[in-house]
C-alpha cells in the first residue's frame, strides 16, 4: 500500500543509492523509497557489482536512473557519480541495505535544511532517548550513510570524494561546521550490518577495507598520507573488493 504523497513545499530533492553487491536488500530498500509518496529522484549507482544487483535495478525500469560503474570504484566515487547526475537541488544519501525506511526519514533529512539553517544533516537510526547534544559528540556520526545536503554545496567537492572510499563521509563530516551540521534521529529505521547481507568472510573483509580507508582519510586530513601510501591503499582495496565479489559469484552459483 502507498503511503500518502508529502503535502509541504520542498525543492526537488534526489535520493542517492551507492550499490556494490547488495542483491539482498537493495530491492527492498528502493521500493520504501518509491512507495513512500515522497517526491524525488531515485538515483541508484552500481558500483562495479558481480552478484544479482544489476537484474534486480532493471526491474525498476524508468521509474529509478541506474549509473554503471564497469568496476568498483569505492563508495566516494559511486557517491560522487550519483551527485553529478542528480537533478535535486537537495541530495539525500542511503545505505543500499534499509528496512523499515518511511516517508517521515526521508522529511526528516530534509526539513532541517529546507526549515532551518543546517548546510548538513546526518540520520542515526539508534534509540530515541539518546541526547541529540550526545549524537553530536559521538564519532560514529561520521560514519552514517543516511545524510542530506544542498547539492551545490557538494559539487565542489566532488573530485575529492571520488578517490576516497568509505572514507567519503568521514572527509564531508570535516567539510561543514559543527553549528551547521544537525543530527537527526530515525526512529524505526534498520541499517543492516554487512553480516546480515553477505558472508562472514566477506562481511570480515568488507570490514577491514572501510577500516583501511577511513583511517587513511582521517591521516590525510591531517596531512599525514603521502602519495605512495594512498596509491598502496588503493591496491589492496581492489583486491579486497575483487575478493569480495568472487565470494559473491561463488555463492551464487
Amino acid at each position: 500500500m502507498k503511503a500518502s504523497k508529502v503535502e509541504i513545499s520542498l525543492p526537488p530533492v534526489s535520493v542517492i543509492i551507492a550499490a556494490y553487491n547488495e542483491q539482498a536488500f537493495i530491492e527492498t530498500t528502493i521500493s520504501s523509497i518509491l512507495e513512500s509518496g515522497f517526491p524525488c529522484e531515485v538515483i541508484v549507482v552500481d558500483d562495479g557489482s558481480t552478484d544479482q544487483t544489476p537484474k534486480i535495478l532493471e526491474k525498476f525500469g524508468e521509474r529509478i536512473k541506474v549509473i554503471t560503474h564497469p568496476t568498483n570504484k569505492g563508495k566516494g566515487a559511486a557517491m560522487a557519480s550519483g551527485l553529478k547526475a542528480a537533478a535535486g537541488e537537495i541530495v539525500i544519501f542511503c545505505d543500499a541495505h534499509l528496512l523499515g525506511l518511511k516517508q517521515h526519514h526521508l522529511l526528516s533529512l530534509v526539513l532541517p535544511l529546507t526549515y532551518g539553517s543546517a548546510k548538513a544533516v546526518l540520520g542515526v537510526d539508534i534509540p530515541e532517548k539518546i541526547s541529540p547534544s550526545l549524537l553530536k559528540a559521538a564519532p560514529f556520526l561520521t560514519l552514517t550513510g543516511q545524510r542530506a545536503y544542498y547539492r551545490a554545496d557538494l559539487l565542489p567537492l566532488v573530485t575529492a570524494m571520488e578517490d576516497l572510499g568509505y572514507g567519503v563521509e568521514t572527509f564531508l563530516f570535516t567539510k561543514f561546521p559543527r553549528d551547521k551540521t544537525a543530527i537527526v534521529l530515525l526512529p524505526g529505521l534498520v541499517h543492516l550490518a554487512k553480516q546480515d547481507t553477505s558472508s562472514l568472510i566477506a562481511a570480515t573483509i568488507g570490514y577491514l577495507r572501510e577500516s583501511l580507508e577511513i583511517l587513511e582519510t582521517l591521516a590525510r586530513i591531517q596531512g599525514l598520507v603521502p602519495k605512495e601510501l594512498t596509491e598502496l591503499r588503493q591496491r589492496v582495496s581492489a583486491l579486497l573488493a575483487k575478493y569480495m565479489g568472487t565470494r559473491e559469484v561463488n555463492n551464487n552459483t
